[in-house]
């Protein structure tokens, strides 16, 4: 059978947006200003207040928001900085690129957390890097108090949760920079490449907006080399017409989430485990399952996708052996690595597809049983 639920289907989403997309690309093209201009500032201001930042400073990419909110806060050649072994491989690169030394550490057993004992044990630090994986936010109370004993600087990568929160405080607040991807495929994502820094300290946007643009600090005078990072003014239209209507998409995905783990729960599957203070915003609904490859066979022939995010530790990548030559052992990220499967949650789903999606996962695992018991 074809595919016919996707993990995501952007055209769903547009079809409600476009008109207010197309009038304001219209007035971004009348006026030709198309870097630099009214809509990348007003989207700064939007999504700082939105974050509840100070400040906030539009970048080119996610992958920029953290080379770039890592060299703002003076990391540099030989800076440990500790990150989590079950994640994307951008705040690695960022950690390479500026000449620091990554330190990874493994997840909590059955959690997609960082193990907090291991970041302990891996102190001191420059800094580390926590990832707000899935659209989960991370209990970071802790984490701080152990930042701040060590000296150690705290940064969030949100890139899987604008919008998350906990104790009422959304994530991208709580470290001294909340470094985001606002790429094609996030909650808040742009119809291209995009990103986004927020910061508490005025000095470190400045610095910021210093390298997003060549170190210039007027056209032709640069106090220091840079990048070229700037998000353009179509791009942030995007963002801005997005950003009215994320809070009513991510309940949308919540309630998605709510109907599987309701579905889901009384079958023994693992489903994700939101801590009681927290207000995820499921960029992925992500189940553990022993027998995932059957499992993912088992819903393609009844028309469903799925995804793994992500099947191979950072450790594991051959870019890691390249590079640092190191054998490790983290065997929770490696076991998680294994199990995890993504199943659709895009807001845009019907209520009939998600009876779909809940029905035939249910199934697999009714047969499964059965078959097991004769």
């Amino acid at each position: 059978m074809n595919t016919t639920i996707p993990m995501l289907d952007l055209r769903r989403e547009y079809a409600e947006i476009a008109n207010e997309i197309q009038a304001g690309w219209a007035a971004s093209l009348r006026e030709m200003r198309l870097l630099g201009g009214h809509e990348v500032a007003r989207f700064e201001e939007e999504i700082a207040t939105y974050i509840g930042t100070p400040a906030a400073v539009a970048l080119g990419s996610g992958s920029d928001a953290l080379l770039l909110g890592m060299e703002a806060l003076g990391i540099g050649p030989g800076d440990r900085v500790i990150l989590p072994a079950n994640a994307f491989v951008a705040a690695l690169e960022a950690a390479n690129h500026l000449g620091a030394f990554p330190v990874l550490v493994d997840v909590t057993p059955g959690g997609f957390a960082p193990d907090s004992a291991a970041i302990s044990a891996a102190m001191p630090a420059r800094a580390v890097v926590a990832v707000h994986l899935y659209g989960h936010a991370l209990e970071l109370t802790s984490l701080r108090g152990t930042c701040a004993r060590h000296g150690a600087l705290l940064i969030e990568d949100g890139s899987h949760a604008h919008g998350a929160a906990r104790g009422g405080r959304r994530v991208g607040s709580f470290g001294d920079v909340g470094c985001f991807s606002a790429g094609v495929v996030k909650n808040l994502g742009a119809y291209g490449d995009a990103g986004f820094v927020t910061t508490a300290e005025p000095r470190i946007a400045e610095r910021i907006k210093l390298l997003r643009a060549h170190g210039q600090e007027r056209k032709n005078h640069h106090v220091r080399y840079g990048y070229n990072s700037r998000l353009d003014e179509l791009q942030a239209v995007v963002l801005r017409v997005k950003l009215r209507h994320l809070d009513r998409r991510n309940q949308r995905r919540r309630a998605i989430a709510a109907f599987y783990d309701d579905r889901f729960r009384p079958l023994g599957i693992r489903v994700p485990d939101p801590g009681p203070e927290e207000q995820p915003v499921y960029h992925q609904y992500v189940i553990r399952i022993d027998q995932r490859e059957a499992l993912q066979a088992h819903l393609r022939e009844h028309g469903i996708e799925t995804g793994i995010h992500y099947p191979v530790p950072l450790h594991r990548q051959p870019a890691w052996t390249a590079v640092y030559a190191t054998a490790l052992s983290f065997p929770n990220a490696e076991r998680l690595a294994q199990e995890i499967l993504s199943l659709p949650v895009f807001p845009d789903l019907t209520d009939g597809e998600v009876e779909h999606v809940a029905a035939a996962v249910a199934a697999f695992f009714v047969d499964t049983r059965r078959r097991a018991s004769r």
